[in-house]
């Protein structure tokens, strides 16, 4: 499986290193924030996060964007289709709050690589993304269907909305959902079997300000409902909640 994600990375690499010749850089953004976010995938505990910004944006309709724990380049020189590249780092779970959870195996972190398709046509998109872990974390593969919509609030302000589903494969969802019997020994939460499948649904608002010049101040909001085998059926998300959050505010600069 990761071999064959290496070649496609090294694949799309290689058409990236063709398309930029014919293109400059249009639009480069920098900056940074903070978000709140869950401790783990089913915590009712939240933390801190660090939110890095930095994306180029290509005149011929090619980029990279960093935006938080999310890396996606799209690779496609066309207006309305997209595909490329796209990583997404997930932390470890290790010495969290709730002290069963903190008792089961750790699970490292895992940093999911892979590539997406997808389309941007007059304030709505869509893209379909499938990601495997290359770091030895939870060993599996995630695959994600979102779609949204856009809309220009004013001269300054914009607004986004997205909804999602993630699937996960039997080891993506045994690492964050599963017990099996030396963790259960340990912990002293029931043993559980958690299958692949559908194992979230939810939504996204993205708020952004134009408030001086290149100067902007952009605010989300995320809620999801872990469902399937990952669901409170699950001893782990049963300790927390199958409902999870997020919150974030960055402050960006483009140049």
């Amino acid at each position: 499986m990761k071999q064959r994600f290496a070649l496609v990375l090294l694949g799309a690499l290689m058409l990236l290193a063709a398309g930029i010749p014919t293109a400059s850089a249009a639009d480069w953004g920098v900056g940074g924030g903070v978000a709140v976010v869950p401790d783990y995938i089913g915590s009712d505990n939240y933390e801190a996060a660090p939110l890095p910004y930095f994306t180029v944006d290509f005149d011929n309709h090619m980029n990279v964007h960093l935006v938080g724990n999310r890396i996606q380049s799209n690779l496609l020189p066309h207006p309305v289709w997209k595909a490329g590249l796209v990583g997404e780092y997930i932390g470890e779970r290790d010495d969290v709050d709730n002290s069963k959870v903190d008792d089961l195996d750790d699970v490292d972190t895992s940093f999911m690589l892979g590539g997406f398709i997808g389309f941007e046509y007059e304030g709505w998109n869509g893209r379909f993304e499938t990601m495997a872990d290359v770091a030895d974390g939870n060993d599996g593969v995630l695959t994600r269907v979102a779609g949204g919509w856009g809309t220009a609030m004013f001269d300054t302000m914009r607004l986004n909305l997205e909804a999602f589903a993630g699937f996960g494969d039997g080891d993506f969802m045994s690492s964050y959902f599963g017990v099996d019997g030396a963790d259960s020994r340990r912990s002293g939460l029931d043993t559980y079997d958690a299958d692949p499948g559908i194992y979230e649904v939810g939504l996204n608002v993205t708020h952004a300000w134009n408030f001086t010049g290149a100067w902007s101040l952009i605010t989300f909001g995320g809620i999801s409902q872990l469902v399937g085998d990952a669901d409170d059926d699950s001893p782990v998300v049963d300790e927390g909640s199958e409902t999870q959050g997020v919150l974030g505010v960055m402050v960006t600069y483009r140049f």
